[in-house]
């Protein structure tokens, strides 16, 4: 039986509109203002970048610690090198950068060296420091690397379609486009309605109870489906007023991906205008004449035309 619960953390009151929750390729639609910087936020923040941000910063790293090293053996003297003379078509700051480079990674080609105790010192620090900044990159890669996002698509649309003669149902599928074995997949679907009160959008959230909500195994394709029946509050209720409502249907994964044994989750909602009706999936998978499973992925979107079942006003019906 759908129920209607209390706000699950996306807010009642909105403005006068209600805008999209969560956006189809699952981030959360929330503008931040007035967050606070904190050290931590740096590891997160090289964990989420986008991999060109990321080799972009791990660049500028690097050219600014070799800037500031060779600022600093300019300002002691590259006199104070050994073998700086054999580079004498070189300037002084490249020699320093060079030299700066090699003691960064502890590199050393065995022609540039330190002469003095203070040129020694300096290159002792800055080879602690080349440890530590490529320790934690190495880190962070590996973290990037390691961490498990999911790649399950989701239908474009959201069908209403007639389920097995006896009612009519609301349905989506998604798809794992991996190959990677995904175990105790599970589902949670969210209905979200808005009304207008005293110049502002109040929020009504139901839990929309599916017919199979948990699966031991994602090999195939998955349709989720909630049956519309007299305790949905979907039943009776006609397309156009989805619209009105400003319905959106936010959709909650869980699954255990057994190839890097991790737990993932994936999101992603569908407004009144993605929910179309009388339509069905077509099939996305059969069994060839060898008896293989054959699984098409890129049909996870297709859909054909379907006669809803007449009993009763459904959504999908504009009477």
């Amino acid at each position: 039986m759908a129920q209607q619960i209390s706000d699950p953390g996306f807010g009642t009151k909105v403005g006068r509109t209600s805008g999209r929750i969560i956006n189809r390729d699952g981030s959360i639609n929330v503008r931040r203002v007035g967050d606070r910087f904190h050290v931590s936020d740096i590891y997160h923040f090289l964990l989420v970048a986008g991999w060109f941000n990321f080799i972009l910063l791990v660049f500028g790293v690097y050219i600014a610690v070799n800037f500031v090293f060779a600022s600093l053996y300019i300002a002691i003297g590259t006199d104070q090198l050994a073998n700086s003379t054999v580079h004498g078509q070189q300037s002084p700051y490249e020699i320093a950068f060079q030299f700066s480079t090699q003691t960064l990674t502890t590199l050393g080609y065995g022609n540039l060296a330190p002469r003095t105790s203070l040129v020694g010192a300096v290159a002792a620090f800055e080879a602690l420091i080349g440890l530590l900044i490529f320790g934690i990159f190495t880190g962070v890669t590996y973290g990037r690397f390691a961490r498990t996002k999911a790649r399950i698509t989701f239908s474009r649309h959201a069908i209403i379609a007639p389920l097995r003669g006896e009612s009519n149902a609301l349905m989506f599928r998604l798809v794992n486009e991996r190959t990677s074995v995904v175990m105790d997949a599970s589902a949670n679907l969210l209905l979200v309605l808005a009304e207008p009160l005293k110049g502002q959008a109040s929020r009504r959230f139901y839990n929309l109870p599916l017919e199979s909500p948990k699966i031991n195994s994602l090999a195939l394709n998955w349709t989720l489906v909630h049956p519309i029946t007299q305790d949905s509050p979907l039943f009776g209720l006609p397309i156009k007023e989805l619209h009105t409502a400003q319905a959106e249907f936010l959709v909650t994964i869980t699954a255990f991906d057994d190839t890097v044994r991790q737990t993932f989750y994936a999101r992603t909602s569908y407004t009144a205008e993605q929910v179309v009706s009388g339509r069905k999936f077509e099939p996305m998978f059969w069994t060839t004449d060898q008896g293989d499973v054959e699984l098409h992925v890129e049909k996870v979107h297709d859909h054909v035309e379907a006669e809803l079942l007449p009993e009763g006003p459904s959504p999908g019906s504009d009477t």
